[in-house]
Protein backbone atom coordinates (compact mmCIF):
# COMPACT_ATOMS: atom_id res chain seq x y z
CA UNK A 1 0.00 0.00 0.00
CA UNK A 2 1.35 3.44 -0.95
CA UNK A 3 1.33 5.87 2.00
CA UNK A 4 -0.95 8.88 1.66
CA UNK A 5 0.20 12.43 2.29
CA UNK A 6 -1.09 12.19 5.86
CA UNK A 7 0.72 8.90 6.53
CA UNK A 8 4.16 10.07 5.47
CA UNK A 9 6.81 9.89 8.20
CA UNK A 10 8.49 13.11 7.01
CA UNK A 11 7.21 16.49 5.89
CA UNK A 12 8.14 17.51 2.37
CA UNK A 13 8.76 21.10 3.47
CA UNK A 14 11.30 19.96 6.07
CA UNK A 15 13.12 17.60 3.76
CA UNK A 16 13.13 20.07 0.86
CA UNK A 17 14.78 22.70 3.07
CA UNK A 18 17.42 20.18 4.08
CA UNK A 19 17.91 19.05 0.47
CA UNK A 20 18.60 22.60 -0.62
CA UNK A 21 21.43 22.93 1.90
CA UNK A 22 22.89 19.54 1.00
CA UNK A 23 22.99 20.17 -2.73
CA UNK A 24 24.32 23.71 -2.36
CA UNK A 25 27.26 22.57 -0.24
CA UNK A 26 28.04 19.23 -1.86
CA UNK A 27 27.08 19.53 -5.51
CA UNK A 28 27.44 16.44 -7.69
CA UNK A 29 31.17 15.82 -7.83
CA UNK A 30 31.98 12.14 -7.23
CA UNK A 31 34.02 12.68 -4.08
CA UNK A 32 33.53 11.32 -0.54
CA UNK A 33 31.75 13.67 1.83
CA UNK A 34 34.21 15.23 4.28
CA UNK A 35 33.75 16.08 7.96
CA UNK A 36 34.33 19.72 7.06
CA UNK A 37 31.40 19.60 4.63
CA UNK A 38 29.20 17.89 7.21
CA UNK A 39 30.04 20.65 9.68
CA UNK A 40 29.24 23.34 7.10
CA UNK A 41 25.90 21.73 6.34
CA UNK A 42 25.04 21.45 10.03
CA UNK A 43 25.95 25.10 10.54
CA UNK A 44 23.85 26.29 7.61
CA UNK A 45 20.91 24.08 8.53
CA UNK A 46 21.02 25.54 12.04
CA UNK A 47 19.12 28.56 10.75
CA UNK A 48 16.36 26.42 9.21
CA UNK A 49 13.21 25.97 11.28
CA UNK A 50 12.29 22.32 10.84
CA UNK A 51 8.80 21.43 12.06
CA UNK A 52 9.22 17.68 12.54
CA UNK A 53 12.76 16.80 11.57
CA UNK A 54 15.91 16.03 13.48
CA UNK A 55 18.97 15.53 11.31
CA UNK A 56 22.02 13.43 12.20
CA UNK A 57 24.51 15.30 10.07
CA UNK A 58 27.38 13.01 11.01
CA UNK A 59 25.71 10.14 9.15
CA UNK A 60 25.76 11.91 5.78
CA UNK A 61 27.15 9.80 2.94
CA UNK A 62 27.15 9.99 -0.85
CA UNK A 63 25.46 7.22 -2.82
CA UNK A 64 28.30 4.90 -3.94
CA UNK A 65 26.70 4.38 -7.38
CA UNK A 66 24.96 7.68 -8.14
CA UNK A 67 27.26 10.49 -7.02
CA UNK A 68 24.56 13.18 -7.12
CA UNK A 69 22.49 11.38 -4.47
CA UNK A 70 22.97 11.53 -0.71
CA UNK A 71 21.85 9.62 2.35
CA UNK A 72 21.40 11.01 5.84
CA UNK A 73 19.76 9.68 9.01
CA UNK A 74 16.85 11.67 10.41
CA UNK A 75 14.05 11.42 12.93
CA UNK A 76 10.70 12.41 11.47
CA UNK A 77 7.14 12.72 12.70
CA UNK A 78 6.65 11.02 16.08
CA UNK A 79 10.45 10.56 16.21
CA UNK A 80 10.40 7.83 13.55
CA UNK A 81 14.02 6.95 12.64
CA UNK A 82 14.42 7.14 8.86
CA UNK A 83 17.15 7.08 6.24
CA UNK A 84 16.59 9.97 3.85
CA UNK A 85 17.76 9.94 0.22
CA UNK A 86 18.03 13.21 -1.70
CA UNK A 87 18.70 13.01 -5.43
CA UNK A 88 18.12 14.97 -8.65
CA UNK A 89 15.08 13.72 -10.57
CA UNK A 90 17.42 12.47 -13.31
CA UNK A 91 19.10 10.05 -10.90
CA UNK A 92 17.82 6.44 -10.89
CA UNK A 93 16.19 5.14 -7.75
CA UNK A 94 18.33 3.26 -5.27
CA UNK A 95 18.89 -0.45 -5.64
CA UNK A 96 20.47 -0.55 -2.19
CA UNK A 97 17.29 0.34 -0.34
CA UNK A 98 14.30 -0.85 -2.39
CA UNK A 99 10.66 -0.10 -1.63
CA UNK A 100 11.50 3.40 -0.43
CA UNK A 101 8.71 5.78 0.51
CA UNK A 102 8.35 8.72 -1.85
CA UNK A 103 8.27 11.84 0.30
CA UNK A 104 7.89 14.04 -2.74
CA UNK A 105 9.32 15.89 -5.70
CA UNK A 106 10.22 19.54 -5.47
CA UNK A 107 12.01 22.22 -7.47
CA UNK A 108 15.01 23.91 -5.88
CA UNK A 109 15.71 26.69 -8.32
CA UNK A 110 16.19 25.07 -11.73
CA UNK A 111 16.71 21.63 -10.19
CA UNK A 112 13.98 19.07 -9.62
CA UNK A 113 14.78 16.89 -6.64
CA UNK A 114 13.28 13.57 -5.58
CA UNK A 115 13.20 12.79 -1.86
CA UNK A 116 12.70 9.23 -0.60
CA UNK A 117 13.07 7.55 2.77
CA UNK A 118 13.13 4.10 4.34
CA UNK A 119 12.66 3.12 7.98
CA UNK A 120 16.03 2.97 9.68
CA UNK A 121 15.76 1.93 13.29
CA UNK A 122 17.96 -0.44 15.31
CA UNK A 123 15.75 -3.37 14.26
CA UNK A 124 16.15 -2.67 10.52
CA UNK A 125 19.14 -4.96 10.40
CA UNK A 126 19.33 -5.53 6.68
CA UNK A 127 19.42 -1.80 6.00
CA UNK A 128 22.05 -1.25 8.69
CA UNK A 129 24.15 -3.99 7.13
CA UNK A 130 23.84 -2.45 3.65
CA UNK A 131 24.74 1.02 4.93
CA UNK A 132 27.78 -0.14 6.87
CA UNK A 133 29.07 -2.53 4.21
CA UNK A 134 28.29 -0.65 1.00
CA UNK A 135 28.10 3.06 1.83
CA UNK A 136 31.01 3.28 4.26
CA UNK A 137 32.80 0.38 5.94
CA UNK A 138 34.30 2.77 8.49
CA UNK A 139 31.14 2.20 10.54
CA UNK A 140 31.97 -1.47 11.05
CA UNK A 141 33.76 -2.64 14.21
CA UNK A 142 37.48 -3.29 14.06
CA UNK A 143 39.11 -6.60 14.91
CA UNK A 144 39.65 -7.22 18.60
CA UNK A 145 42.95 -5.96 19.89
CA UNK A 146 42.23 -2.25 20.25
CA UNK A 147 43.14 -1.19 23.76
CA UNK A 148 40.26 0.35 25.67
CA UNK A 149 39.88 1.60 29.23
CA UNK A 150 36.12 0.96 29.40
CA UNK A 151 33.87 -1.34 27.37
CA UNK A 152 30.31 -0.01 27.44
CA UNK A 153 27.34 -2.28 27.99
CA UNK A 154 23.80 -1.24 27.15
CA UNK A 155 21.44 -0.97 24.19
CA UNK A 156 20.42 1.38 21.37
CA UNK A 157 19.16 3.96 23.88
CA UNK A 158 22.61 4.38 25.44
CA UNK A 159 25.18 3.68 22.71
CA UNK A 160 24.86 7.08 20.98
CA UNK A 161 25.72 8.86 24.23
CA UNK A 162 28.67 6.54 24.68
CA UNK A 163 30.00 7.43 21.24
CA UNK A 164 29.71 11.13 22.10
CA UNK A 165 31.75 10.53 25.25
CA UNK A 166 34.36 8.60 23.29
CA UNK A 167 34.53 11.50 20.80
CA UNK A 168 35.25 13.98 23.57
CA UNK A 169 37.98 11.69 24.90
CA UNK A 170 39.48 11.35 21.43
CA UNK A 171 39.56 15.11 20.95
CA UNK A 172 41.03 15.83 24.37
CA UNK A 173 43.58 13.00 24.57
CA UNK A 174 44.07 11.78 21.01
CA UNK A 175 43.20 8.25 22.18
CA UNK A 176 40.41 6.17 20.70
CA UNK A 177 38.95 4.21 23.61
CA UNK A 178 35.69 3.20 21.93
CA UNK A 179 34.66 -0.32 22.91
CA UNK A 180 31.40 -2.11 23.66
CA UNK A 181 30.79 -5.41 25.44
CA UNK A 182 27.98 -7.89 25.16
CA UNK A 183 26.19 -8.20 28.49
CA UNK A 184 25.31 -11.56 29.99
CA UNK A 185 22.05 -12.81 28.52
CA UNK A 186 21.94 -10.12 25.83
CA UNK A 187 21.10 -11.15 22.27
CA UNK A 188 24.36 -10.96 20.31
CA UNK A 189 22.85 -9.96 16.95
CA UNK A 190 20.61 -7.32 18.51
CA UNK A 191 23.62 -5.92 20.35
CA UNK A 192 25.76 -5.88 17.19
CA UNK A 193 23.26 -4.00 15.06
CA UNK A 194 22.39 -1.56 17.84
CA UNK A 195 26.05 -0.54 18.09
CA UNK A 196 26.54 -0.24 14.33
CA UNK A 197 23.28 1.72 13.99
CA UNK A 198 24.39 4.10 16.72
CA UNK A 199 27.79 4.57 15.07
CA UNK A 200 26.12 5.46 11.77
CA UNK A 201 23.70 7.93 13.31
CA UNK A 202 26.34 9.68 15.39
CA UNK A 203 28.88 9.62 12.55
CA UNK A 204 31.60 7.64 14.31
CA UNK A 205 34.12 6.54 11.67
CA UNK A 206 37.18 6.28 13.92
CA UNK A 207 36.80 2.59 14.69
CA UNK A 208 35.63 0.72 17.77
CA UNK A 209 35.94 -2.71 19.32
CA UNK A 210 33.22 -5.20 20.17
CA UNK A 211 33.72 -7.73 22.92
CA UNK A 212 31.85 -11.01 23.12
CA UNK A 213 30.29 -10.93 19.64
CA UNK A 214 31.37 -11.55 16.08
CA UNK A 215 30.20 -9.72 12.98
CA UNK A 216 27.11 -11.48 11.52
CA UNK A 217 27.74 -13.39 8.33
CA UNK A 218 25.31 -13.72 5.44
CA UNK A 219 22.24 -11.87 4.24
CA UNK A 220 19.69 -10.66 6.77
CA UNK A 221 16.00 -10.96 5.95
CA UNK A 222 15.44 -7.42 4.69
CA UNK A 223 18.70 -7.00 2.84
CA UNK A 224 18.35 -7.05 -0.96
CA UNK A 225 20.01 -9.98 -2.67
CA UNK A 226 23.12 -9.23 -4.71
Amino acid sequence: MTPTLFDLPLRLGDTAALAEVLLDVLGALPKPVTDEQRARIASRAGSVRFQNLRVYFGSLERDPVHSAAYYVCVDGIDDQPMLLRVAPSTTPSSGLFPRAILIGRTHLGPREVVINAVPFGPDDRGKIQVFSEQLNKAFLPKPAGMKAVVAVQGDSSTFAGAFETFRKTLKSTGQNQAAFALAEGQDAEEFYFAVVWSAIRIGWREGYALQGVRRPVGRTSDRPAT
